[in-house]
């Protein structure tokens, strides 16, 4: 038969064993996330006048990385579409049917592009081919 204090000391074994067993998955599970995290991005879409043809291909790029975000691959935090007349930060992320509907209009700008890029270090320039 077991004593009454052999009883606490195999108890508090057990509760050591399993709190080290929780800690450790906490730990992991930090670690995980922490080094294994999707990349975070801003895109930053030139919507200068473009051929809608080349638009296509330009929302096509687009789509990849958004395919990405849908997989978890990558962390699109938002997406901004900018020209010499001004820029528009899209509320929600937009598909690539509602980029393509997109109408292009004005001049490429690259003091606005060096702008948002220095706004936005961890950014992604996509603009027409």
């Amino acid at each position: 038969m077991i004593s009454r204090r052999n009883f606490r000391k195999i108890n508090r074994s057990w509760v050591t064993i399993l709190g080290l067993g929780w800690l450790s998955f906490v730990i992991f599970g930090l670690i995980i996330q922490t080094f294994l995290a999707a990349p975070n991005v801003v895109l930053l879409v030139e919507r200068s006048y473009c051929p809608p043809q080349q638009w296509q291909k330009m929302v096509e790029v687009y789509a990849n990385s958004y395919q990405q975000h849908q997989q978890q691959h990558l962390k699109i935090e938002k997406v901004i579409l900018f020209s010499d007349l001004g820029e528009e930060i899209f509320k929600t992320l937009p598909t690539p049917d509602e980029l393509l509907a997109v109408k292009t209009y004005g001049r490429s700008s690259s003091q606005r592009q060096k702008q948002l890029k220095n706004n936005y270090p961890k950014s992604q320039i996509l603009k027409c081919p």
